[in-house]
């Protein structure tokens, strides 16, 4: 009888791990430089997005705003290498043009691409998300009227 308890007790352990860390709020670097915006995920985020930095020239943004998780892009279940989603859970990696690094969170900041560029849109979840789409409008609108000055 201890036997079963202690596979039990293993197993659920093993179950319950990977859910806990999933719980765990995303860990992105975003800094925005003249030219273009890098994110980088952090820690267990890159493992989960497959990725360690993204750049996306600033001429290839389209718009930058706030959107709650029902205006985000749709989102297929998906336990596939580099991409990964587990309703509710945890949306990483990049699923039908869209890169994502987000967890249950509702206030996500979306990044959306003008067309024919690598993404279509990138969709995150920070901590502070108003600050952090404060400070990126700023810079990125900063560097496109300098860019259109001639």
């Amino acid at each position: 009888m201890s036997t079963a308890l202690a596979l039990a007790t293993v197993l659920g352990l093993m179950l319950a791990g990977p859910v806990a860390l999933m719980r765990i709020p995303t860990h992105l670097q975003l800094t925005v430089t003249d030219t273009a915006l890098l994110i980088e995920p952090q820690g267990l985020d890159r493992w989960w997005a497959g990725t360690g930095r993204i750049e996306v020239p600033i001429a290839e943004i389209a718009s930058i705003r706030i959107v709650p998780r029902s205006e985000a892009p749709a989102v297929r279940k998906s336990l596939r290498p580099g991409a990964l989603h587990v309703d509710g859970v945890i949306t990483a990696g990049v699923h039908e043009g869209t890169f994502w690094d987000v967890r249950g969170g509702d206030q996500l900041l979306m990044i959306t691409c003008k067309p024919q560029m690598r993404y279509r849109a990138l969709v995150l979840q920070f901590a502070n998300p108003f600050s952090t789409l404060t400070r990126t409008r700023t810079v990125v609108a900063h560097s496109a009227s300098r860019s259109t000055t001639f």
